[in-house]
């Protein structure tokens, strides 16, 4: 049997292996599948959806970090343009606008349109009233908010300058920029998931926590715990490290190191590492290497993949697997993922695999012999916020697995719930 995760969180994974200890005799098995999902938070680490290229709105926050404020400007608008009913996005785009001195007329109206929903309806108002007072129009007709002091100062959201002028006498961006950070640096993952099988088989249970901090909008690290339960072969528990760096705005590069202590089922430690390359400016092009040890041989599979991002909150990824097996085994994988932006920052994820995985018997003799089974894997997830800083999410993954001989093996399907929780 053989264990197909349901999703990364919150980078693309490697691929699973799996060592199954029955009575007589010990079975080995490394999936080829590439992971389907990420349903976390999308970070610089994040196939975050699988992650692709980086979306308008993610560029707009990079050139932001790094002081371009022209670029982010830019970044933004586009963003805005494909999204134009994401309020966190306008209301973030106008407060960025306001804060690097931009009081014009975009500004103005981006203003009086977020604030019926402004997080902060106090500080919008103001500084509706302030870019009126600069553009020389009539007070706003807009009702002010219940407890909005007769005047108060506006809180800033992006950077915003020391000091500098321009033609009109208001702030413009010149000189050494002060950068508020207008992100949670940690995000948690925690998620369960329960196996149930076909043919009288037991059930599986994972439990998998995730704790990234982001550092800068370039450079994320993380640390993860995934306790797998396979009966009768135990308990055991991968424990991992992992980083995203972004070398420039269009290449992300990100590994993975998870050792697990005197494994029964999973590899002795796993290496991951690959790049995310935006080809195109809603085109990205994905690499992807892992290495499993097991101690009956080590497991090497290269993923390259293709990701297109149709707006700002839908995207396409496709994925090829090629692996190499304790020595002797080639296989193959193939996977697509769509994931759809719904309103209200909503995400309905949906994804088909169909591929080969190794299997090795080690008989009493200690021979091994070598096999590949196919599986079709379906997946659907949905993700659904519930604060700003808080979203849950849950799904379910069927997995239908042939022998070699292409005759029915077993039937797997799990679901899965969890949050992603941003501080």
């Amino acid at each position: 049997m053989r264990t197909t995760r349901p999703f990364p969180i919150p980078t693309i994974l490697p691929v699973f292996a799996l060592l199954l200890l029955i009575t007589v005799p010990v079975g080995l098995h490394g999936e080829g599948n590439t992971p389907l999902w990420s349903v976390g938070e999308t970070l610089p680490m994040e196939d975050q959806y699988p992650k692709a290229n980086l979306s308008n709105y993610q560029q707009g926050q990079l050139a932001e970090g790094q002081q371009q404020i022209l670029q982010a400007r830019e970044d933004y608008r586009k963003a805005l343009a494909s999204n134009p009913e994401q309020k966190d996005l306008r209301e973030h785009y106008a407060w960025f606008l306001y804060a690097n001195g931009y009081h014009d007329k975009e500004c103005l109206r981006l203003l009086e349109q977020s604030l019926p929903d402004a997080a902060d309806p106090a500080g919008i108002f103001n500084a509706i009233i302030e870019v009126r007072n600069e553009l020389r129009l009539p007070p706003t007709p807009l009702r002010k908010p219940a407890g909005v002091p007769l005047k108060g100062t506006p809180r800033h959201h992006a950077p915003v300058t020391k000091a500098s002028t321009g033609e009109s006498g208001k702030k413009v961006v010149k000189g050494e920029i002060e950068t508020v950070e207008s992100f949670r640096h940690w995000i948690f993952t925690p998620y369960y998931d329960y196996s149930f099988f076909n043919h009288g088989r037991q059930g599986w249970q994972e439990e998998d926590a995730t704790l990234i901090y982001r550092v800068n909008q370039r450079l994320a690290l993380g640390g993860e715990i995934d306790i797998m339960q396979r009966p009768p072969s135990g308990t055991n528990t991968y424990y991992s490290a992992l980083a995203s760096y972004y070398l420039w705005k269009w290449l992300e590069v990100h590994g993975k190191i998870s050792i697990c202590p005197d494994p029964t089922f999973l590899a002795l430690q796993v290496y991951s590492g690959g790049l995310i390359y935006q080809a195109a400016p809603r085109l990205g092009l994905l690499l992807d290497y892992q290495r499993y040890n097991f101690i009956q041989g080590p497991i090497d599979q290269i993923n390259p993949g293709i990701a297109y991002n149709f707006t700002d909150t839908t995207s396409l990824v496709v994925r090829y697997v090629r692996g190499w097996a304790f020595y002797n085994l080639e296989y193959n994988y193939y996977s697509a993922a769509l994931n759809l932006g719904l309103p209200g920052n909503r995400r309905l994820s949906m994804a088909f695999a169909y591929g080969t995985d190794p299997d090795t018997q080690v008989g009493a003799s200690g021979s091994n012999v070598s096999s590949l089974s196919p599986a079709y894997t379906y997946s659907l997830f949905y993700t659904q916020p519930i604060t700003r800083d808080l979203s849950l999410f849950t799904g379910v993954q069927y997995c239908y697995r042939l022998t070699q001989n292409n005759s029915p093996l077993y039937q797997q399907l799990t679901p899965t719930i969890g949050l992603s929780m941003k501080f």
